[in-house]
């Protein structure tokens, strides 16, 4: 293991952490309360989901990286497809569900969107990286 890779996940376990308390936050609201207690999964349950997921990828790009540099963008883009499927299955039920304001489909998506970012982030770095 390399301290590249800890410091990568320490930095996205950082961002997640503040995210996911600001999420928390913003179901206090009143109205978005009473949405969020029928939520199928817990908000932190989904960040967690994609923290896992964001994990395995990073390690799987720095180990990459290590070995044949020049494959970083094609394993990045196969994982995350990867990512999408997966996320796919695990959001299933919700996108069942026929509700009025569609608050956890949304929440999800943001949330999915927001790894996405950090993924594309740490990736970038690694291909800018001077062999």
């Amino acid at each position: 293991m390399n301290k590249d890779f800890f410091a990568a996940l320490l930095k996205m376990a950082g961002i997640a952490a503040v995210c996911l308390i600001v999420n928390l936050l913003v179901y206090l609201v009143p109205d978005l309360q009473q949405q969020a207690a029928t939520f199928t999964y817990p908000v932190a349950i989904v960040y967690l989901l994609f923290f896992g997921f964001s994990g395995i990828i990073l390690f799987a790009l720095h180990q990459i990286a290590k070995t044949s540099p020049s494959q970083v963008g094609y394993v990045f883009l196969g994982l995350t497809s990867l990512k999408a499927v997966g996320s796919y299955f695990f959001i299933k039920p919700v996108l069942a569900k026929t509700v009025s304001f569609p608050t956890e489909k949304l929440n999800f998506f943001v949330i999915f969107m927001l790894f996405l970012f950090i993924e594309a982030y740490f990736t970038a770095i690694l291909l800018n990286k001077k062999q």
